[in-house]
């Protein structure tokens, strides 16, 4: 027997896949036509999620890097309204990429409160990129997407003695691009004029008394940074020679550093001369800088090591409980007291 649907609102209901009515106003449990968020919103509602749950306590809930830990830490949390990322592969000034943004999610800061979240799942950490970017308008605002600095050559890649790459490193550290003003000098007086004239700069006479020293600049923030003593600081954002040369090469947005990408070509003397100084001497100062990095004194001494004299318990809750000195057992006749006491 064939059953017929002879209302109009039946057949409505039908359509739409059965009897049941329609949910309640404002139950969150139930989708209602024409509320689905786009694909886009689905993943920056995911990243707020995230967020708030490991980054609001120090970059705030505005995104600002006023979050409440921030009176505790130095260097402060990044201020994702303003957007001045510092260690990105795109020139100084510009936004990074996504690519930076995961770098430094997933790796953290080294130096710095800011920790790496590399167990965190792919999808989640495209979540908290994009809820990042609510924060500042500078990311509706650029146009197209931004573009990294070039990774030239790398002409030392395939030598295994890094030596003549360390020495032309140094050379041009100290002689073109004059790191000294700002970092510490790693070589004589003497030795430093050789270099400033390798590159037809007079000599010196006098360099700043604390030339061996790093020297601190106000950045962006009005705040006083002090550029990293390659023998004793941290640096953030790697230590591998490609994490040098990103640094070095793009610049450190915010502060002094510039992009040397775009100001490290000097022609020759004359036209049939190579150049004094060219990019592939980029990667001549990313293994020097990293040759200083490994004269960092181990923590260490060799042969030293650490042990511990006995066991240490754990306390999970609070502090461990104190020593309570046992009383002596109590003599017959008292027993017998508390016994009868007690005793129905």
């Amino acid at each position: 027997m064939m059953w017929r649907c002879r209302t109009p609102l039946c057949m409505l209901v039908l359509l739409a896949g059965g009897c049941e009515p329609p949910p309640p106003a404002g139950d969150p449990s139930k989708p209602v036509a024409g509320s689905y968020s786009s694909v886009e919103q689905s993943l920056v509602d995911e990243g707020r999620a995230t967020y708030e749950r490991y980054c609001v306590g120090c970059h705030g809930t505005a995104g600002d890097g006023a979050g409440d830990a921030r009176r505790f830490l130095h260097p402060p949390p990044r201020d994702f309204v303003a957007a001045n990322f510092k260690f990105s592969s795109t020139r100084s000034g510009q936004l990074p990429t996504d690519d930076d943004l995961r770098r430094m999610i997933r790796n953290g800061l080294r130096g710095s409160a800011m920790p790496g979240f590399g167990l965190l799942p792919d999808r989640t950490i495209d979540a908290l990129i994009a809820y990042i970017k609510t924060f500042s308008p500078r990311w509706k605002e650029q146009e197209g997407e931004p573009t990294p600095i070039p990774f030239v050559e790398d002409p030392y890649r395939l030598e295994p003695d890094k030596t003549a790459a360390i020495q032309r490193g140094e050379v041009v550290y100290h002689g073109y691009a004059n790191c000294w003003a700002c970092h510490p000098a790693y070589v004589p007086q003497p030795r430093l004029n050789e270099y400033l004239v390798q590159f037809g700069n007079p000599p010196r006479d006098e360099f700043r008394p604390d030339l061996y020293q790093a020297v601190g600049k106000e950045n962006e923030e009005g705040e006083i940074v002090y550029p990293p003593d390659f023998r004793r600081d941290y640096v953030r954002a790697g230590v591998r020679v490609e994490d040098l040369y990103r640094s070095i090469a793009a610049g450190i947005s915010g502060s002094a550093m510039p992009t040397w990408v775009d100001s490290i070509d000097l022609p020759g003397p004359t036209p049939d001369s190579p150049p004094l100084v060219s990019k592939a001497d980029l990667w001549a100062m990313s293994y020097y800088v990293q040759w200083l990095l490994s004269q960092r004194p181990p923590l260490l001494k060799e042969g030293q090591f650490v042990v511990r004299d006995r066991p240490r318990p754990i306390y999970l809750y609070g502090a461990p409980p104190k020593a309570v000195k046992p009383e002596a057992p109590p003599d017959e006749q008292t027993q017998k007291a508390v016994e009868e006491t007690f005793t129905p």
